[in-house]
C-alpha cells in the first residue's frame, strides 16, 4: 500500500504518520478496477449516481455539524440492566470481576511472557494471545453472551422463514482476538481511520454490491446497514488477506478492564452509519472539480469513468480513510474519541456493512488514538474486532448461519 503521510502542519489536526490517499496512488495498469467501475454506473446509471452523492453529501453536512457540535457525546451509552437496545454498555462484567481479570491477567503475561510476541515487535501493542483463561473467562460470561445475543437481534432478514430460523441467527459464535494494552506515552500509527468487512470486495462481490443497490440506484436514504438479505451471502474474503473474514460478523468491540479516558489509546469513531456509508461507496464514481475552493460542493464533482482509482481501496486490505481521499466526512471533526470507559464496560461496534464503531448505534468507521497520554497502561478485553485499543481484546462476536461458508 503507497504510504503517503501528511506532514505537519499548523492548519490541521491529523495525525502526521496517518497515511492519505491521492490520485497519484492510483495504478493505471489495473484494468481490474476500471472495468468494475464501469460496469457499475452502466448498471444503476450516471443519473442515480449523481443523485444519490448530492443527498449523501449534503446529509454529511448535517452530521458534521451535530458530531463537532457534541464530540464524544454522540457516542450513546447505556448501562447493562437498562431494558434497551445497545451499546457502550456499562457494567457487562461487574467492575470487582473484570478488575480481577486484570491482576490474573498480568500474572499469566509475567509467567509466560517469554513465549508471548506482540507487535510492533520492539514495542508491542497488540499481543499475540488468543485464548488465555482470562479471555476464555471473558468471551463466555453470561452477561456477555446475553448482550450479543440482544445485538443479533437488530438484525433481519428475509430469506429466514420459519420461527426456528429466525431465533437460530439470535445465538452468539465466538472467535479468538487478540490481546492489546496500551503504555503510558506509547504511539501507535497501525490504526488509522478504516472500515472492516473488505473494501474492492463490496462493489465486485456480487451479493455484497446488492446489499448496496438503493444507495447506487439514487436512494440512499432507504438503505438498510441492518437488513442481511443478501449480506449474508456476500464472499467478504474474496481477496483473502490478514485484514479479512469468511465469517459474517455482526459487531466486535471490546470489553475494558481498566479505565480509558478520550487519549489515552482508545477507539474513534465516526457516529453514523447510513449516510458514511453510503459516501463511502459512491465515492469512487466521482472526481473532484479542478477548483478546491470547490471541493465540498458535491454538484461541483463529476463521474468518473477514465480510471480505475477506489480511493483507500486495497483489495486485501480493510477500507481506509484520510480527509484526502474522503473530504465529505470531514475526518478532522467526525471522528471522536469514545467516551470514557471503566472496568467491565463493553463497546460494540457494527462490522456487517462496515467498521462500525459500535456504541449504541452501528457506526462504520472506526480508528485509534495515537497516543497514549496518562500514567497507568490501559487494557481492553475486546468482544471483537481488532479495533480495540489499549486492551485485551477477548471474543469475537459474529452472527452463525452466514451463508454456507460462514465457518470456514
Amino acid at each position: 500500500m503507497p504510504a503517503r503521510t501528511i506532514p505537519p502542519s499548523a492548519s490541521t489536526t491529523w495525525p502526521a504518520g496517518w497515511p492519505s490517499f491521492i490520485p497519484k496512488d492510483n495504478d493505471p495498469s489495473d484494468t481490474f478496477q476500471l472495468e468494475l467501475k464501469r460496469s457499475l454506473v452502466a448498471e444503476y446509471g450516471a443519473d442515480n449516481l449523481e443523485q444519490a452523492w448530492i443527498k449523501t453529501c449534503n446529509k454529511l453536512k448535517e452530521i458534521t455539524s451535530r458530531i463537532a457540535r457534541q464530540g464524544s457525546s454522540a457516542v450513546p451509552v447505556l448501562t447493562y440492566d437498562q431494558d434497551t437496545g445497545c451499546f457502550i454498555v456499562r457494567d457487562v462484567i461487574p467492575h470487582n470481576e473484570a478488575t480481577d481479570c486484570f491482576e490474573d491477567l498480568q500474572q499469566f503475561m509475567a509467567d509466560n511472557g517469554e513465549n508471548i510476541t506482540g507487535w510492533p515487535a520492539k514495542n508491542p501493542a497488540i499481543f499475540h494471545l488468543y485464548s488465555s483463561p482470562v479471555q476464555l473467562k471473558l468471551r463466555t460470561h453470561p452477561r456477555q453472551l446475553n448482550l450479543q445475543y440482544l445485538i443479533n437481534s437488530l438484525f433481519s432478514d428475509g430469506t429466514l422463514k420459519t420461527p426456528e430460523e429466525q431465533s437460530a441467527q439470535l445465538l452468539p459464535v465466538l472467535y479468538p482476538d487478540a490481546l492489546r494494552i496500551r503504555q503510558p506515552g506509547q504511539d501507535f500509527l497501525g490504526l488509522g481511520p478504516h472500515i472492516d468487512g473488505g473494501s474492492l470486495v463490496r462493489w465486485c462481490d456480487g451479493p455484497y454490491s446488492l446489499t448496496y443497490s438503493r444507495i447506487l440506484s439514487g436512494k440512499p436514504e432507504e438503505y438498510d446497514p441492518y437488513d442481511l438479505t443478501h449480506r449474508r451471502a456476500a464472499n467478504s474474503s474474496l481477496f483473502p488477506g490478514g485484514a479479512q473474514c469468511s465469517v459474517l460478523r455482526g459487531f466486535q468491540g471490546w470489553t475494558a478492564l481498566t479505565s480509558c479516558a478520550p487519549g489515552e489509546g482508545g477507539l474513534m469513531l465516526l457516529p453514523d452509519i447510513q449516510a458514511v456509508t453510503a459516501y463511502m461507496i459512491l465515492r469512487p464514481f466521482f472526481k473532484p472539480p479542478p477548483e478546491e475552493c470547490d471541493l465540498l460542493d458535491p454538484e461541483s464533482w463529476t463521474i468518473d469513468t477514465e480510471t480505475g482509482w477506489f480511493p483507500g481501496t486495497y483489495r486485501w486490505d480493510s477500507q481506509l480513510l484520510s480527509p484526502a481521499s474522503h473530504p465529505h466526512l470531514c475526518l478532522e471533526q467526525t471522528l471522536v474519541s469514545a467516551p470514557r470507559v471503566e472496568p467491565g464496560d463493553t463497546i460494540c461496534r457494527d462490522l456487517t456493512q462496515g467498521e462500525g464503531a459500535g456504541l449504541c448505534c452501528i457506526y462504520p468507521c472506526g480508528a485509534v488514538n495515537t497516543k497514549k497520554q496518562g500514567v497507568y497502561p490501559k487494557l481492553l478485553a475486546g468482544p471483537i474486532g481488532r479495533e480495540s485499543s489499549g486492551g485485551l481484546q477477548v471474543p469475537g462476536w459474529c452472527r452463525p448461519g452466514a451463508g454456507a461458508e460462514y465457518a470456514k
